[in-house]
């Protein structure tokens, strides 16, 4: 993040917006409500600065990241072969602005980093070159992280060193994250299906899906429960949504392998239990979901979410 301004106040003003959004997110909201809640802080706190931030929720598991952007220049991530690319984030205003203006709304962006991906986060004291544009800053940013060394301490300090060379009025705030490579399993599998709304036969294609690419990846003992639950969750997304359910099966290492299912829609109406009584039907979905997975949640993704399960799978042969 960063404050409008260079002085004391501005710092003091820094202090406190970085407790108060500590404090959101250790409560467990979602990272749109987290930048909502400080921009009104912000708003209300007695002073007429603004703060621009990137806020970034990463599952290390998955390597799922969501970001939020306030008004603050894009991340940046470097790939396994080397090369950046910038990442457009859709944003909404600066914090205290957004809260001023009534415009509250953060569109969470979610990115994916593979095994050996870097996600680099800064300010703009990195970035602005006295009598260059922004986006030429941006540019040269990308070909000097594609540029330097693998390791992130050995990057950071050699764009750390950059700045400082090249002078400037403003400070710099920079974290790079790297996912780990996997080198003693082999590569994660990892299989996403689009299911359109209105197609009888999209649903059976789907499940055909699932099906073979479960068996495919060793997990045959489990795949008659892994379908049900996945068209479970597709048919509830089709059912109460008007756009179409995007299905994300992947294999996660870790202490145990497990497959993990997701499935996402553009509703953020998030699901209710309920009991279903001796005669009926509906509410018994998410009491399946619970009964055959080992364990399942749901998230905030863009406009919509998504609902996820896991299945502990044994290692392959």
């Amino acid at each position: 993040g960063d404050v409008q301004g260079h002085d004391t106040h501005a710092a003091a003003v820094m202090g406190q917006l970085r407790i108060v959004l500590r404090a959101y997110a250790a409560e467990g909201h979602t990272p749109a409500t987290v930048m909502a809640r400080a921009s009104i802080f912000l708003h209300e706190l007695d002073t007429d600065r603004f703060a621009t931030c990137l806020y970034a929720e990463a599952d290390l598991s998955t390597g799922v990241v969501q970001v939020v952007r306030a008004g603050h220049i894009d991340p940046l991530v470097r790939l396994n072969d080397g090369t950046c690319r910038r990442v457009a984030v859709d944003g909404g205003l600066p914090l205290g602005l957004s809260a001023e203006f009534g415009s509250l709304e953060y569109p969470v962006c979610a990115m994916e980093l593979d095994p050996g991906h870097s996600l680099v986060l800064c300010t703009d004291g990195l970035v602005e070159q006295p009598g260059a544009d922004l986006d030429d800053g941006m540019r040269a940013l990308v070909e000097s992280i594609a540029a330097g060394p693998e390791d992130v301490r050995a990057l950071a300090d050699r764009l750390i060193e950059m700045a400082e060379k090249r002078g400037g009025d403003d400070d710099v705030a920079l974290l790079v994250l790297r996912r780990r490579a996997l080198t003693e399993r082999r590569p994660l599998g990892r299989l996403q299906h689009h299911v359109a709304p209105g197609d009888p036969e999209a649903l059976t294609r789907a499940r055909h899906m699932i099906r073979s690419t479960v068996r495919s990846w060793g997990a045959r003992e489990r795949s008659d429960e892994i379908e049900l639950v996945a068209d479970e969750l597709i048919t509830n997304a089709l059912m109460h949504t008007e756009g179409a359910a995007i299905v994300t099966l992947r294999v996660l290492s870790g202490t145990d392998r497990r497959l993990r299912v997701e499935v996402e829609d553009s509703s953020s109406a998030l699901p209710r239990r309920r009991e279903p009584g001796e005669q009926g039907v509906s509410g018994r979905g998410l009491l399946l979901v619970d009964r055959l997975t080992d364990v399942w949640g749901v998230e905030a993704r863009g406009g919509g979410k998504c609902m996820w399960c896991e299945f502990v799978v044994p290692e392959r042969a």
